[in-house]
């Protein structure tokens, strides 16, 4: 959480939130899906603990980055409401999909990756709505 905090300083909120959120996902699924020893989950709960570690630290600047200052703790507010509907309803999908007649790991690591990269491609958007195709952009 820190080097994502120093390094957003650097390279702006949604520069890294992007980058380390679709790190996330991507490893969801290439890594994890595949995992079948030890080693690769290993790997796998290293680099996705970093990157959601740096999601925990870079929600709350990305919304500072967008809001006049009158409105950043209700706005902050809002994201940590909608995020907790999210962590309250996702688990249980989860679990339905484990739960099926046909169910498996497979299809649960699949959602779950396949829905971090939603959340960071409306994440990729959010900044280019702001910034337009300024790729160097500090934002």
């Amino acid at each position: 959480r820190l080097g994502a905090g120093a390094s957003a300083d650097f390279f702006g909120p949604y520069n890294v939130f992007v980058v380390v959120c679709y790190v996330a996902g991507f490893m969801i699924l290439a890594l994890w899906i595949p995992a079948s020893t030890i080693a690769a989950t290993i790997t796998f709960a290293v680099i996705f603990g970093f990157s959601s570690g740096a999601y925990v630290a870079l929600a709350a600047p990305c919304v500072v980055q967008i809001s006049p200052f009158q409105q950043i703790g209700y706005r902050v507010g809002l994201i940590f409401l909608f995020s907790s509907i999210a962590g309250l309803t996702t688990n249980p999908i989860a679990g339905a999909i484990l739960a099926a007649e046909h169910g498996s790991w497979v299809g649960m690591k699949a959602y779950a990756g396949v829905l971090t990269l939603a959340g960071t491609t409306l994440a990729l958007g959010a900044r280019l709505y702001r910034t337009g195709l300024k790729w160097r952009a500090v934002f």
